[in-house]
Formats: C-alpha cells, sequence, structure tokens
C-alpha cells in the first residue's frame, strides 16, 4: 500500500478537513487494508501539515486514525520526512513525525537515505532534501536502483493543477532508477520513470480537480493500482437560468455557485435555498463575468506562468549589487507557500 502526504492538522487543525480525513480512513482506507489482509504501509512525507506546531487535538487524531490502527493490525510502516513535517528549512531536525511517533516499534521514520526489501522488491527513501543533507541525499540519488521513493520538487511536474514546476531537480537524474513514486506535489502526474502519486483526500480547492485515493503494489507482477476515494468536498456549481447539480451531498462542505446567466430571480433565490438546507459549511456565490474569461482574452495577451513573471521582474530591475539567483529562491519559496493558502 503506497498513500501520499497525509497533511494531520491540515489548516490549522480545520474541523471540517479532519472530518473528511475520518470518513476517508473509517470508510475507505482501513476497510480495504483489512479486506485485502495488507501488512505494508509506505507513506511519502508530510505526514503532518503545521511546521511549526501540532495542535494537541491533531495528535490525538492522528494517535486514532492512524498509530492505533497500525498497531493493532501489526503493520509495518515506512515513511519519510516532508517538507511540511520540519520546522526549519536547511533542516530535518526536530521533525514532527520522530517527535510524536518517534518511539512506535511499526513505524519507521527514513530520515536520511536508506533500503529496505520487501518480498525481494528493493526500496529507497529518500527524505527531503535540503542543504543540510544535499550532497548525501544526491549520492543516492545517482547511484540508481529499483524502486526510488521520496518527497521530491522536481522540475516540469504539475504541483498543484494547472501550477507547473519550473524549478527543482532535473528529472535527468533519476535515469538510473526503475521506478521513481514521489509525494510533495497533490496532483498525480507521470513522465517516463517518475510518478507524482497525489494525494488520498481533498484538502482545499487547489485539490478540486485532481482524482485522490491510494495506491496498491503488488510484489510478485510489480502492478501498480490505484484505488478512487469517492469522497469529495469542494464543490463547483453553475448556475445557468437552472442548475441540476445533486446538492444533497454537499453537507459540511465548500461550495462556490457561479452565476453563468440570472434572468428569474425566484428560481435562483429558491436553488440558493435548497443549498443552505442541506448545510454546506461554506457557501460563495460568485458572479461570472463572461467576456472577461481567459478563453475571450487569451489571443490579446501573452500568458506566462505566475513563477515566470517573478522571474521576468527580478531579471528586469536594473542592479549589479544584488545576488538576483538568491532572490529568486526566496520570492519563489514564497510564492509555493502562498499557494497552500487557502483561498
Amino acid at each position: 500500500m503506497i498513500i501520499g502526504d497525509l497533511h494531520i492538522g491540515a489548516r490549522n487543525s480545520n474541523k471540517i478537513v479532519e472530518h473528511w480525513q475520518q470518513r476517508f480512513f473509517e470508510e475507505q482506507f482501513w476497510p480495504y487494508i483489512e479486506q485485502h489482509n495488507i501488512k505494508n504501509i509506505i507513506q511519502l512525507g508530510d505526514w503532518f501539515d503545521n511546521r511549526r506546531w501540532i495542535n494537541l487535538n491533531s495528535m490525538a487524531f492522528n494517535k486514532a486514525m492512524m498509530v492505533d490502527k497500525i498497531n493493532e493490525l501489526n503493520i509495518t510502516v515506512h515513511t519519510m520526512i516532508g517538507n511540511h513535517d520540519i520546522p526549519y528549512k536547511h533542516s530535518l531536525a526536530n521533525n514532527s513525525p520522530q517527535q510524536i511517533m518517534g518511539h512506535e516499534p511499526n513505524i519507521n521514520i527514513w530520515q536520511e537515505p536508506g533500503n529496505f526489501t520487501i518480498d525481494d522488491v528493493n526500496f529507497t527513501m529518500i527524505p527531503w532534501i535540503c542543504k543540510e543533507n544535499e550532497v548525501e541525499c544526491m549520492e543516492a540519488i545517482q547511484e540508481g536502483g529499483d524502486i526510488c521513493i521520496g518527497h521530491f520538487e522536481i522540475a516540469g511536474f504539475n504541483m498543484m493543477q494547472n501550477h507547473k514546476n519550473i524549478d527543482g531537480l532535473n528529472a535527468s537524474l533519476f535515469e538510473k532508477w526503475n521506478t521513481v513514486w514521489s509525494g510533495h506535489f497533490h496532483t498525480q502526474s507521470k513522465n517516463a520513470n517518475i510518478h507524482y502519486l497525489g494525494t488520498p483526500y481533498q484538502m482545499s480547492w487547489n485539490d478540486f480537480m485532481p482524482k485522490n485515493g491510494f495506491w496498491v503494489f503488488d510484489t510478485h507482477d510489480r502492478s501498480l493500482v490505484f484505488i478512487n476515494n469517492p469522497l469529495r468536498y469542494f464543490h463547483r456549481i453553475e448556475w445557468n437560468d437552472g442548475s441540476n447539480y445533486p446538492v444533497e451531498n454537499i453537507e459540511n462542505s465548500y461550495v462556490k455557485l457561479s452565476i453563468k446567466k440570472k434572468t428569474d430571480f425566484e428560481a435562483f433565490e429558491k436553488f440558493l435555498d435548497k443549498i443552505n438546507f442541506h448545510r454546506p459549511f461554506e457557501l460563495k456565490v460568485l458572479e461570472d463575468f463572461e467576456e472577461y474569461s481567459s478563453e475571450n482574452i487569451e489571443d490579446l495577451i501573452n500568458v506566462a506562468s505566475t513563477q515566470e513573471l517573478i522571474n521576468q521582474y527580478i531579471d528586469d530591475v536594473s542592479t549589479e549589487k544584488v545576488n538576483k539567483g538568491k532572490v529568486k529562491e526566496i520570492m519563489q519559496d514564497i510564492y509555493k507557500i502562498s499557494l497552500e493558502v487557502e483561498e
């Protein structure tokens, strides 16, 4: 079993996010494991969400949803440190998985590159790469092998839906590996031997479109099968003088109602009442100014990504006293953090 970023305590320990995480674990994840007698779990980093502190309720939630079940079913877990698990930028010291679960005998927390074997299949774990461990991690990557598992930031892959990462490791570094699985980016994507496996559930509007779930790897025939998580709690509804959207399933969900055409105000108000009757956690009504949509102006402007615009702006600044490469690195870090902030 392979599962991506868990982000326990996501969005400042938001109780709605936790509600849907709990439903996933209780209705999808653990029943599947018990039904198929799975005894090994590989988790791809970012077990916890907050880099600075862990809410006590989130710690209790993690114990109930993960640690207790792992021990009850005698499952062996392998996880590595992700960037959300560390309080420092350049060091993995004092990381949250080790501080909170380091004493658990069934949970192996990889803080440095290392190998383990399941049914004669060799796996290599690479934690989040930072200044402190860069040399050691790069040596392990360049050595090559069978299956490399990490929390990588690789250029050319989607960070989130429609947000391609332009910085990071070059994919060619992994050419000596048969297979590479990675967490970190929440969107599933694959190119050559590199596979970003995504997240098990939604956590923000950035996760609206991507598929969510977990993966089952057969060590005998080496097949990798995706198990979809059908639970969705971010809903975009379009009102075009009517809507057939099944609002019965929006309780405790985030809803955005986009108005494309509204001439029958009475019908719209009734639909709005219908939505509110089913008690969404949050409802935002958005007017749709179609004449200004990207589809209608794409021929008039040259579209660049935010990351490219940041780099272009810094390049255009006339100065010889500033290390522009360092400024770009800082600004790209700020941009990536901003993507994790809820709309």
